[in-house]
């Protein structure tokens, strides 16, 4: 009997697809060793230049005019034309990968994003394949785009999302309330040492308040780290560019202008131990990045939220007393004053609701089902 081969479709629309696939990854190498597993970008299908066009025109539309997404976001909910659009779309992309599909003959998919999901649920209509396609969803809400008859299961953040799902045709027993999955580095990483803090030049008697979200250009982070400039306390700022190194040398060149200690790093390895050093975290509030602040328990500030999933998850966040929203750097200052002066009860009560509220376990949870689908002959 062979080892059990997953295969993984996501996309890189926002880095958070690509995270989740590779956190259920990882627990599944850690509950089966020998298990073949393999990730595929449906970018990676198209031409180099048509994959560039259509992230340039995605991130464009966020950060210039956020609400036509919004627009979008609403219309592919409630339109009839947009369900007959994803079909037309989704045969097309199919057509582009049934043969590294087919040929690659997984036992199981599993789509992190809802374009993968349509390309799998199409194929495995059209008869091409014939293998379970499970869905993961990153968010704390289910657009319509994920919904498909022929998707196996469902794994998503909580119970109302199941309800939702139900109401859109999804039986009960096709969805499973597992949480968002995150690496588990993000519950097992512990305090950050005093070694890695003077590495990066820190102080561990001050507090610490981590930007992120910037890589994709959407969020303003010089904006957003000469508004923190006000504030009188002394304070330390750890900025991460990402892969934007546009953003990495406006930002480094910006340095002197700078009264408190401010950090500007790209690309990094070590977020969970970067979120265990933060006091607070500023940033949009995509899924992953909410989950994974969870686990850390550290009280996000989410900045002018993006009609659609960002409000969504933003509206959730904030009726748990989980997270702020603020839209405009003059909240924002009020906001970082305020969580920076709560009484050590008030931040103790703000972390403990954000551990009850994390599943950091939902990536093993997610992986051990997707091992009892194959073991058990279901795959």
């Amino acid at each position: 009997m062979r080892p059990p081969r997953i295969l993984f479709l996501t996309a890189p629309i926002g880095a958070g697809h690509t995270r989740a696939a590779q956190a259920v990854s990882k627990a599944l190498g850690r509950l089966y060793p020998g298990c073949e597993m393999r990730m595929a970008n449906i970018f990676d299908f198209f031409h180099p230049v048509i994959g560039k066009t259509i992230l340039l025109i995605y991130l464009k539309i966020l950060s210039v005019v956020p609400r036509l997404y919004g627009s979008m976001y609403g219309w592919g909910n409630d339109s009839r034309w947009a369900l007959r659009t994803r079909e037309f779309i989704n045969s097309y992309l199919a057509k582009r990968m049934r043969r590294f599909i087919t040929d690659y003959n997984p036992n199981i998919i599993v789509c992190t994003h809802a374009t993968p999901a349509g390309i799998a649920s199409c194929l495995r209509k059209e008869g091409s394949i014939d293998v379970p396609v499970l869905a993961v969803v990153t968010d704390f809400v289910v657009h319509k785009l994920w919904v498909y008859p022929t998707i196996d299961y469902y794994y998503v953040a909580g119970q109302p999302l199941r309800d939702y799902l139900n109401s859109n045709g999804v039986p009960y027993d096709k969805s499973l309330s597992t949480g968002i999955p995150v690496d588990s580095d993000f519950f097992s990483q512990k305090a950050i040492g005093q070694d890695s803090l003077s590495a990066l030049g820190l102080n561990a008697n001050l507090p610490i308040i981590l930007i992120m979200g910037g890589g994709a250009g959407v969020l303003p982070m010089a904006e957003i780290i000469m508004s923190c400039q006000s504030i009188e306390q002394p304070i330390q700022i750890i900025a991460v560019a990402g892969h934007n190194k546009t953003l990495f040398n406006q930002l480094t060149a910006r340095q002197p202008e700078f009264k408190h200690c401010v950090r500007i790093l790209g690309y990094v390895n070590n977020i969970p131990e970067l979120m265990s050093a933060a006091q607070i975290i500023i940033s949009k509030p995509g899924g992953m990045t909410s989950a994974e602040a969870l686990c850390a328990g550290v009280p996000m500030i989410i900045y002018k939220p993006i009609p659609g999933q960002e409000e969504a998850n933003t509206s959730y966040l904030v009726a748990q007393q989980v997270a702020e929203q603020v839209d405009s750097l003059e909240e924002l200052q009020a906001s970082l004053k305020r969580v920076l002066n709560e009484k050590p009860d008030d931040k103790k009560a703000r972390r403990q609701r954000s551990l009850l509220l994390s599943r950091p376990y939902a990536a093993d949870e997610i992986a051990g089902h997707i091992l009892k689908l194959t073991l058990n002959g279901q795959a």
